[in-house]
């Protein structure tokens, strides 16, 4: 009985407690409750209908609308947010378009009429008027011998008045939206007392550009255009051209078109239309001059990117074609993002689906000669550092770089709002350049900080120079003189402008010697070194890190150059990427190490010409000369006894990898020899990322003792950026697997016990598996690696490696290192690999 009162007392004193909890809830929530007023004028203001607005902008609308609706009903909402979708609504309800008003295209503008004959005209054969419903038509004349009735069911009636001799009369036709004219046309009636033909125009000229026409072979002339024939009488038509008669299809002539280019080629006819009237034979008389050019050569495929990427390369996954007008939709500062200020309805967009920040790579444009005024447009976004995003126009023939343009008024926010990936308008002055071929190549070598690009709009002809432009400057340091060219190969720019330094492995210097006083044997004023120059104290030995190159074509003889010195470690080497997929063309290492003094090296790269390439000095030792000292890059010679005498041949030790995991312990610092396949995106759309700290937090145990190196592969950053609901694949570059040999890596995570929806797994090249590993490791503990081994005793086969994580929850992610294979016994201290 005791039990029963005491559980009654304390559940009667929890219930209070309840209620006292709720109360004071509800209490704070009603006394700092958003102000909605603003919210509920503008919802006042609500347009339910889609009526005369286009679609896109009544569809923003509807989207923002229901958005504060949303809002407005949420009793909890912050201040913030109500203020937010407040404005959001506004700027959708001022941003909502009418359905434009057109003229229709092809319609006759000119018609004859006798005096008191009427023609009934029909406003749709002028006006395309959208469906609008508030839709009005005014019409106009310049002179009252033409009278005109009201527009009534889409159509007027015109009256010719009496006339003394042949009149023209101007007649306008308006369309008005709400009462605003929005459209004018004009059709001209000539109006005369007198039943001969009548002529037009005494001379007829017609300029065509074959650019323009569909038709490039042959263009069908029609004399009789210019002959208002009041009375429909029979005529006849003879054309001569260079006192030649034409054959003609009654008034119909075939004009055949020769071969043009920019300037205008005339041709004249005479021509003369016969006729009888009252009994007699008659005539007219008058000219018809044809004007054809050809500009075709000086246009650009393309150039807006409307047909997709027809007539252009892309080489790297930097962007493709896109139709989004708006960038960074769901902004705090704009719901509706960021308008890229695109023409037409496509762009090329490194936001594009598939694309990636820190890809690189180039855009490059089908060939145009340089003609007109020598003027060329375009639009340009992103593209924040010169140095590594910029646009080339390059000489077809030679590749030579003519002259770069980078986005020089990129700026981050234009009147407080942002426009860091804006596209921003340009003309450039390529006369100097006249008649030359040459196409653009856009050029991608950054990974970060709008080191990325949006392009679109390149017009290249212009007759006269174009308005409303801002004109592009070409960047103030030298550039390359070709693509094959690698960008401050020497680093004479006194940085490392073109490079990319992933750590610090090393800097440019101007010293003359190293630490022993010994001269470094440079080439110019500058090179760039890990080694301590003499006296500065500044040596970078223990640095680890990777110095990449600017992307360049290998041409030529496919021979390149460099400068090594140090570099004594077997992980300090030189080697030659693919610039797309990240494959190891080539490597070399020190072969006549002489301390820091920099040793001649030529390497043949002949294999790959016409590859995009990057150059990449590797550092990955701490001692032991673990360093490097870099110079006088140059990756082209148009023939082999220009190669520099003396050097040494740079024998190619890619071979050796045969055997190894590239990248195995992801020691480049990123994702270097492995390729990741994301099958459902989560948060940041990856698996992982490489990196040398790990987070400190309670669920995450560090791996700071078991990892190999500095680096490893982990499912969350230490700033807690976490993309543990993705899945996908991350698989390894190929290698050759021996016969009775061991297999190691380091895993971690991979969920609880009984989940097995994470899993490493060995596989033949063919992709079929050898086995799968599970990390089931007794008394494993959440993201903690356990060392696991294999021993492979099959014949020697190519295979590859591939962490799969099929999981979302539970700890589904992973976290891996230090991946070794072809070893000869089982590394000590490790465990066999569950499979």
């Amino acid at each position: 009985m005791k039990k029963t009162v005491l559980f009654k007392s304390i559940t009667a004193i929890m219930l209070v407690l309840i209620l006292t909890l709720v109360a004071v809830g509800c209490k704070s929530t009603n006394g700092n409750a958003a102000d909605k007023t603003a919210l509920a004028k503008e919802l006042e203001l609500q347009i339910t209908e889609q009526g005369d607005y286009t679609s896109d902008s009544y569809n923003a609308y509807a989207a923002s609308l229901a958005e504060a609706k949303a809002v407005n009903e949420n009793k909890a909402a912050s201040q913030e947010a109500v203020d937010s979708a407040t404005d959001a609504l506004t700027a959708a309800r001022l941003a909502l378009m009418v359905r434009p008003i057109t003229e229709v295209e092809g319609s006759i503008k000119t018609f004859s009429i006798l005096q008191e004959d009427s023609k009934e005209i029909n406003v749709g054969d002028y006006i395309n008027d959208s469906g609008l419903s508030k839709i009005t038509y005014k019409v106009k004349v310049s002179n009252a011998v033409l009278e005109v009735s009201s527009v009534a069911d889409g159509k007027f009636t015109v009256t010719a008045g009496k006339v003394r001799k042949a009149t023209d009369v101007k007649l306008t036709l308006s369309a008005c939206y709400d009462e605003v004219e929005k459209l004018s046309v004009e059709i001209t009636f000539l109006i005369s007392n007198d039943t001969h033909p009548i002529l037009v125009n005494s001379e007829v000229v017609k300029e065509y550009d074959l650019v323009n026409l569909a038709n490039k072979e042959s263009l069908l002339v029609d004399f009789s255009e210019n002959v208002y024939n009041v009375s429909n009488l029979e005529l006849a038509f003879i054309a001569k051209c260079d006192g030649e008669e034409l054959t003609l299809d009654g008034s119909l002539y075939t004009f055949v078109f020769d071969t043009y280019t920019e300037a205008y080629v005339y041709k004249t006819f005479n021509v003369t239309v016969s006729y009888v009237l009252g009994g007699e034979q008659k005539s007219v008389q008058y000219t018809y001059k044809i004007g054809v050019r050809d500009t075709g050569a000086y246009g650009l495929q393309n150039g807006g990117f409307e047909n997709g990427l027809e007539g252009w390369v892309v080489v790297g996954n930097i962007g493709n074609v896109s139709s989004d007008t708006h960038y960074w939709l769901g902004d705090p500062e704009s719901a509706k993002g960021f308008a890229f200020g695109m023409d037409g309805a496509n762009m090329f967009s490194a936001y594009a689906p598939g694309a990636e920040e820190r890809a690189v790579g180039t855009l490059t444009s089908s060939t145009f000669i340089v003609g007109g005024s020598g003027y060329v447009t375009f639009k340009v976004g992103a593209m924040k550092d010169a140095n590594y995003v910029y646009v080339d126009v390059v000489d077809a023939e030679t590749k030579e770089i003519l002259v770069r343009y980078s986005n020089s008024l990129w700026a981050e926010r234009t009147n407080d709002v942002k426009s860091g990936c804006t596209l921003v308008a340009y003309k450039a002055d390529l006369s100097e350049f006249m008649g030359k071929e040459v196409f653009f190549r856009i050029s991608d070598n950054a990974d970060s900080g709008y080191g990325l690009f949006f392009v679109d709009s390149f017009t290249t002809y212009y007759v006269n120079e174009p308005e409303g432009f801002n004109l592009a400057a070409p960047v103030e340091y030298t550039t390359p003189e070709t693509v094959y060219d690698v960008f401050n190969g020497g680093f004479e720019m006194g940085d490392v402008q073109g490079w990319w330094n992933d750590g610090v492995p090393g800097a440019v210097t101007n010293a003359d010697a190293f630490f022993s006083g010994v001269a470094y044997g440079k080439e110019g004023k500058f090179l760039y070194s890990g080694v301590e120059d003499h006296g500065a104290g500044n040596g970078k030995e223990s640095n680890r890190g990777v110095l990449t190159s600017s992307v360049f074509e290998i041409g030529g003889t496919g021979y390149i150059s460099f400068m090594l010195g140090g570099g004594g470690n077997s992980l300090c080497y030189v080697q030659v990427i693919d610039a797309v997929s990240g494959e190891i063309l080539a490597r070399y290492h020190q072969q006549a190490m002489q301390d820091a003094v920099l040793i001649q090296y030529v390497a043949d790269l002949s294999a790959f010409i016409g590859r995009t390439a990057r150059i990449q000095v590797v550092d990955q030792a701490e001692n032991s000369w673990g360093c490097v000292s870099f110079d006088n890059v140059v990756t082209y010679y148009a023939t082999t006894d220009t190669l520099p005498e003396g050097a040494l041949v740079a024998e190619d030790i890619k071979g050796n990898l045969k055997y190894t995991v590239e990248n195995g312990s992801f020691e480049s610092g990123n994702l270097d020899g492995w390729a990741m396949n994301i099958t459902e995106a989560g948060n940041h759309n990856t698996l992982g990322w490489v990196s040398n700290t790990e987070i400190d937090a309670g669920w995450y145990t560090k791996n700071d003792e078991t990892k190999d190196g500095e680096y490893l592969f982990t499912f969350v950053l230490p700033d807690d950026t976490n993309c543990e609901n993705s899945k996908g694949v991350l698989q390894s570059s190929t290698f050759s697997l021996k016969q009775g040999t061991y297999i190691s890596f380091k895993f971690g995570g991979a969920g609880g016990a009984q989940n097995h929806d994470v899993y490493i797994e060995l596989c033949k090249a063919d992709g079929s598996v050898i086995a799968r590993f599970y990390n089931d490791a007794e008394g494993k503990i959440n993201t903690k690696m356990n060392a696991y081994f294999y021993q492979y005793n099959g014949v020697e086969v190519e295979c590859f490696i591939r962490v799969v994580d099929n999981s979302t929850g539970d700890y589904g992610c992973f976290v891996v290192d230090d991946f070794c294979v072809n070893l000869e016994v089982a590394p000590e201290g490790y465990l066999p690999a569950i499979q």
